[in-house]
């Protein structure tokens, strides 16, 4: 398990407050989803610069700090696209 620490005045943790708010889940859980959810959106977002050749696989592994092999794994378990041939 991974254990973060956000600060009360940061602007992330006012997110994750009111979205536990509204939603009338607990902060933990709403942190967790708001992690997952940016994680995604950001493998995704790079995955289609890769695929309309704007990127490399190289630099698209590079920008989210991991291993071409990391890379090709994560993608494949994401059922994304690996090759943009």
């Amino acid at each position: 398990m991974i254990h973060v620490t956000l600060h009360e005045e940061e602007l992330l943790t006012q997110f994750i407050d009111a979205r536990a708010t509204y939603s009338g889940k607990d902060r933990t859980g709403v942190a967790e989803e708001i992690m997952r959810e940016g994680f995604y959106a950001l493998v995704k977002s790079l995955h289609e610069q890769f695929m309309r050749g704007e990127i490399s696989q190289g630099r698209m592994a590079e920008l989210l700090g991991i291993g071409r092999l990391d890379l090709i794994h994560l993608l494949e378990n994401m059922d994304l696209q690996v090759t943009n041939l």
